[in-house]
């Protein structure tokens, strides 16, 4: 009786510390998004309590790349705690034997990239030339996953006016730094209506409405197309012309804006201040194009480049 006795007093001095031990279970398969797995992420803990929290923020090992996986036993994960807090005696472990830990990420597929080149056409489109942007990959990308985070994109074309373009470089961020960035190689394609001609015409004919029409063409493959026929209906043609030719506007003859001998408004723009005078041309002058002109008050000649009829741009 005294032996059962004793028992009784051994069981109830232990069992109260086996029992309300801190037990740790075990997961089978776990999912991360952070760079290191912590205890807390591959266990659960059967109280939150100061203990709990302390041990669940230790880092147990490295995260494995984005979209891979590895396996983490659990007797590794015991030794490294007694071997660097000794609380073996404390931890009750049950559950699984081992643990296969997967990083969370963002998979980007050819059809992700052709949307956000797409989307890029279509926020640009304001400082674009009027007309329908596709771009078409030579070849389609593989598949890549990324982290999660807050994620911004950036897209860059090949050529800064964009039309001509035949490659876009795409970088992503995640969280502010760069995880990716590839380019895509192919061809955009800018379709619009430009002015086609319907019949040959002789250098120095005027240009008449039944001499032309407007077709859809790739303003990729032109140089500087028509494509509004009010800036050229009644002008004359500065060359020779066969029936089915694209209208360049080089090919039109436009009459000067500023004529020689012409008084004339220079315009000085320098560091926000704007300055004029008064001056005289010495030659003809078309849109844009550069001409000399004297100052009336210094007698001086400077380059001007012709803005609008009577008004000219000083090229510092």
């Amino acid at each position: 009786m005294r032996t059962i006795q004793f028992f009784l007093s051994i069981l109830c001095i232990i069992v109260p510390f086996t029992v309300h031990g801190l037990q740790l279970t075990s997961l089978p398969t776990v999912e991360v998004s952070n760079r290191f797995v912590l205890l807390s992420d591959i266990v659960l803990f059967s109280e939150v309590s100061p203990l709990s929290t302390a041990l669940g923020s230790r880092r147990i090992t490295s995260a494995p790349p984005v979209g891979k996986s590895l396996t983490i036993q659990t007797v590794d994960v015991q030794k490294k705690l007694s071997r660097e807090l000794k609380l073996e005696d404390n931890l009750l472990w049950n559950g699984s034997v081992s643990t296969v830990v997967s990083r969370k990420g963002v998979r980007i597929t050819a059809t992700d990239i052709a949307a956000s080149i797409d989307n890029f056409l279509l926020e640009m489109q304001d400082s674009l030339p009027e007309a329908e942007y596709s771009f078409v990959p030579r070849q389609l990308p593989l598949p890549f996953d990324i982290p999660t985070g807050n994620l911004e994109l950036r897209v860059i074309p090949s050529d800064p006016d964009i039309v001509g373009s035949k490659r876009f470089s795409l970088i992503y961020l995640v969280n502010n730094k760069t995880v990716k960035n590839i380019s895509v190689r192919g061809k955009l394609k800018v379709m619009a209506e430009v002015a086609v001609l319907t019949r040959s015409v002789k250098r120095g004919s005027i240009l008449h409405p039944n001499m032309v029409e407007m077709e859809l063409r790739d303003l990729s493959t032109l140089r500087d197309p028509c494509t509004d026929l009010r800036m050229v209906l009644g002008k004359r043609i500065s060359k020779r012309l066969r029936s089915g030719s694209v209208l360049d506007i080089s090919f039109i003859d436009f009459p000067p804006v500023i004529r020689k001998g012409q008084l004339v408004k220079m315009v000085v723009n320098h560091n926000g201040l704007q300055l004029t005078a008064t001056g005289i041309s010495y030659m003809n002058g078309k849109q844009d194009q550069i001409i000399r002109v004297k100052n009336i008050r210094s007698n001086k000649s400077v380059f001007c480049k012709v803005s609008s009829p009577g008004i000219v741009e000083v090229q510092i």
